[in-house]
């Protein structure tokens, strides 16, 4: 208890040069803190919004199908399993076809993945109801957004929509845009056009089939077995936590950086402490004081920095990180056709385990850069500290 009090009034003492280099630390405190709470945030978004959308707790995919391989894409597709009948009856389970197919708006040709989905179905939050409007003749289709745009259509507007039916011939009718939908998930937007399944079965004459089956996320019984294989929510959004590891990897180059000139201000500051204050580390050697309890109050000191810079940091930075937290982090739009699940507003996900884990890695740090120049004192005589040299 007396080091500590000893420590402490003498970082009190030093006065403005304690305080910079607890302000500095505070800082990497909440560049840590916040870039790991975005990355955090972003990953749970991206997760949520591909569950809530598209992926569901999980999908059984075709023999067929792998999306990771576009030449399989016109075989990908075959005729439901009747095991999973009870399923779809139920509404806990529905049907998705993904087929190939081409548009001609304003004459420009532009290839599409037609997806074909149930206009009653309830697993995935989507506005599939709007595809059972009427359309005056034309094949009626529900576009995203972004698709939209893209090709600069509207609700109303009419072009050639062209595919290659199960017996490979080519066949095309006109088709009109009946819903323009807005979703966050930009890979289920982008290059996609949505059609009645039944619709789509009927003119591609694939009766009854379909490429994969969505399962309701809150669906949690038993899945029958199948040829088909199932993909749990885990695995199909893998290369998303792929994303956010490679992004979080990037980012802990700026704040390890911040954290390098912060315990350099440390280490340095020690250094500069050590050589100007001799005669007091002789007076209290001469008094008694062992080379173990000097090497002790020393490193005492250096490690009093991170616990300071972690109070500051609750004090200015705990209110900006909360306002962040309700506020989120607005993305320009035009970043919103990258492709990904990228929602337009960013939310931060800070947790106990983060800040808690930031505070004892930031403290053995700040203590080991500490203890480093310190560790010359274990040579040090009392009588010469008392004339100002160093043994």
């Amino acid at each position: 208890m007396v080091i500590l009090k000893l420590a402490y009034r003498n970082l009190k003492g030093a006065g403005i040069r304690t305080w910079l280099n607890v302000f500095v630390l505070s800082l990497a405190f909440l560049s840590i803190i916040y870039l790991k709470g975005m990355y955090n945030g972003m990953q749970d978004q991206s997760i949520r919004i591909s569950e809530d959308t598209d992926l569901g707790s999980g999908q059984y995919w075709c023999e067929v199908y792998d999306p990771y391989d576009p030449l399989s894409l016109p075989d990908a597709h075959s005729i439901i399993p009747e095991v999973f009948d009870p399923l779809i009856n139920a509404g806990v389970m529905t049907p998705v076809m993904l087929y190939q197919g081409a548009i001609y708006p304003d004459n420009r040709l532009k290839n599409v993945m037609l997806r074909g989905v149930d206009p009653s179905q309830g697993v995935m939050n989507l506005p599939t109801a709007e595809l059972v409007v009427e359309s005056n003749g034309f094949l009626p289709i529900m576009l995203g957004h972004r698709m939209a745009k893209s090709i600069n259509v509207t609700v109303g507007d009419v072009f050639t929509l062209q595919w290659r039916d199960g017996n490979g011939t080519y066949d095309a009718r006109d088709a009109q845009v009946v819903y323009v939908m807005s979703t966050q998930n930009a890979t289920i937007d982008i290059g996609s056009v949505y059609v009645n399944l039944a619709l789509l079965q009927d003119i591609t004459r694939l009766e009854n089939e379909a490429t994969m089956l969505v399962v309701d996320k809150y669906y949690s019984g038993e899945l029958p077995e199948s040829t088909w294989k199932y993909q749990s929510l885990f695995a199909l959004t893998k290369s998303i936590r792929e994303m956010v590891e490679m992004k979080s990897a990037g980012g802990s180059i700026m704040y390890g950086v911040l954290m390098a000139l912060a315990l350099l201000a440390v280490f340095d500051t020690q250094v500069l402490s050590i050589w100007r204050r001799r005669q007091e580390m002789g007076t209290l050697m001469a008094l008694g004081m062992t080379r173990t309890t000097l090497i002790k109050l020393f490193t005492l000191e250096g490690a009093m920095y991170g616990f300071f810079a972690a109070v500051l940091a609750t004090l200015y930075g705990g209110p900006l990180l909360y306002l962040n937290s309700i506020k989120g982090l607005t993305i320009p739009m035009d970043m919103d056709n990258f492709g990904i699940v990228l929602p337009q507003t960013l939310f931060p996900a800070y947790s106990v385990g983060l800040i808690v884990g930031t505070i004892i890695i930031v403290l053995i740090t700040v203590t080991i850069t500490s203890f480093i120049p310190v560790r010359k004192l274990a040579k040090l005589k009392p009588t010469d500290a008392l004339r100002g040299k160093m043994s």
